[in-house]
């Protein structure tokens, strides 16, 4: 298997068992995951529009001079080189798609409902949002990013009952941040 073939055959399976997993885990928590799952117009234009606040902070966090920022951009550009440099398009396209379903199916779909029952909504927002962080977490700076685009994402879940916004604000905002760290990385690399 080429190495290539074999990243892309790795991501898809690791993100597509986070979804299996998530699933699991609300059939174990008695969580329904049905009625968030209503493909709507409202839904998926509110998870357009939920990317553009983290697309305009991921534009200014590419221009900023803050340290812990220009290492995150660093290590997310190596990160991004590493894994999809060989990937087409079309593959990218689908491992993001798989991480937004994947990952919004166990964090927001059923760990989210799930710690609201024992406690609360805000709290739940707050626990998952960490969660999701510490899955993320090759740095302190990636971690609090993750954990406040966590929060963001429950807080979407929670604000309108529905994970398809969250999915698709995951994975359009996955595939726009690839493809804008690809085209930086290219920029970079073609400068004197």
């Amino acid at each position: 298997m080429q190495p290539n073939t074999r990243t892309f055959a790795l991501a898809m399976l690791f993100e597509s068992g986070l979804g299996f997993a998530g699933i699991l885990v609300a059939g174990w928590a008695n969580v329904s995951l049905q009625s968030r799952l209503q493909v709507t117009a409202p839904a998926l234009v509110r998870g357009l529009v939920a990317c553009l606040p983290m697309l305009i902070l991921l534009v200014a966090m590419s221009n900023s001079r803050w340290l812990p920022l220009v290492q995150l951009r660093r290590q997310v550009e190596t990160l991004v080189h590493e894994i999809f440099s060989g990937s087409s398009w079309l593959e990218i396209a689908m491992i993001c798609f798989a991480a937004g379903l994947g990952e919004e199916l166990l964090f927001r779909g059923a760990l989210q409902p799930w710690v609201a029952r024992l406690s609360h909504p805000t709290v739940a927002i707050v626990v998952v949002g960490l969660l999701f962080g510490l899955a993320h977490s090759l740095s302190v700076t990636y971690f609090v990013a993750a954990t406040l685009i966590g929060c963001y994402f429950g807080w979407l879940m929670e604000a309108y009952d529905d994970l398809i916004a969250p999915i698709v604000a995951h994975a359009v905002y996955d595939f726009v941040a690839i493809a804008f760290i690809r085209w930086n990385i290219k920029q970079s690399q073609s400068e004197p």
